[in-house]
This record gives C-alpha cells, sequence and structure tokens, in this order.
C-alpha cells in the first residue's frame, strides 16, 4: 500500500524581514514553507515573488534552485515529515493547485503581521502570512489542528506538531 507523506520546512534566510521576525518572536526559525517531495525542492509558501523584492509578496512556488536561494544560499532548516491519508494528500494537493492558479488572488498580509504582534484577532480575506497559511491548509485538509486560530500561529508551533517526524536540520541546499 502506497504511504503518502508531506513536508514541513521551518526556515532562517538571514534576510531583514527574516532576521527582524526571529527578533520579534525570539525563535530560530521564521519561515515555513510545505512540500509533497522528501527533497523539498519544490515548496508552497507566502512570501516574496521576486528574489530582490520585499514588496511584491504572496502565495509563492519556490525551487531549491531558483535565484532566492541561489542569493540566500546559507538559509538554516529543519524538515519534518508527516504521514498523511490519500483523502489528506489529495485533498491538500488539491488546494495547493487552486492557489497557485488563482495566485493573483492571495496576498501577503503585511497589516495582519503587526496586527498579530499585538495579538489582535482579525484575518483578512486571501491574505496570509507563512505559518497561517501552511496551518489553514494542514487544518482543512485534515491533517492538524493547531490549539489556537490559525492567524496567531507562528513557525515555532510547527514543531509542537504531535504527528512530525523531524528529518533533517542543516542547511537547506544541502539536503536531499
Amino acid at each position: 500500500m502506497k504511504q503518502y507523506k508531506i513536508y514541513i520546512i521551518q526556515m532562517h534566510t538571514k534576510t531583514i524581514p527574516a532576521t527582524l521576525i526571529k527578533f520579534i518572536t525570539r525563535y530560530k526559525y521564521s519561515h515555513i514553507a510545505l512540500s509533497f517531495d522528501k527533497s523539498c525542492n519544490t515548496t508552497y509558501s507566502f512570501g516574496r515573488k521576486k528574489y530582490n523584492s520585499i514588496i511584491d509578496c504572496g502565495f509563492v512556488e519556490e525551487n531549491k534552485n531558483g535565484m532566492f536561494f541561489k542569493k540566500f544560499k546559507d538559509t538554516k532548516c529543519r524538515i519534518f515529515e508527516i504521514s498523511v491519508t490519500k483523502e489528506q494528500y489529495y485533498k491538500l494537493k488539491e488546494k495547493i493547485i487552486y492557489m497557485k492558479d488563482n495566485e493573483d488572488l492571495y496576498k501577503y498580509d503585511f497589516i495582519g503581521i503587526i496586527l498579530r504582534y499585538f495579538k489582535v484577532p482579525i484575518c483578512f480575506k486571501n491574505k496570509y502570512v507563512c505559518s497561517q497559511f501552511v496551518a489553514k491548509l494542514l487544518e482543512e485538509s485534515k491533517i492538524y489542528k493547531f490549539n489556537k486560530k490559525i492567524y496567531f500561529v507562528q513557525p515555532k508551533d510547527f514543531e509542537m506538531m504531535s504527528n512530525t517526524n523531524e528529518i533533517y536540520t542543516g542547511k537547506y541546499l544541502l539536503y536531499k
């Protein structure tokens, strides 16, 4: 019987926004991404659409060999593997495909990231930060439900998930 797995990647890129997030959260990782392949060559998240712009942000499909990681080659990460059912896997994949096909509808939640810091429970339609995006997809696919509202989920909360197996810690580009 085929096993279905997904991968959650905690990252820190050492960019100015990432360093600011790390300072505010006091946590070693500032970004969360999701992957369907064990090598984590392709990841999905909310962040920069162009590696040299911190303004043009939203839903992104990143490639390990792409320009972003060529520029930020010292990105550190921790990767978690999660076993899921066939239904959960395809539900999650369906949601990613929809967002990819409609990526212009989705924006990075610059205002929300500030509101989250002050614990203001406001969520804007089609606007996400990376941790909220991954948490929402995990909940909607019935893979994992956090014990807080998804807009309050932070990168550190992903290490607390009970159904994960940590498979790697180190430089992202060195992970095979």
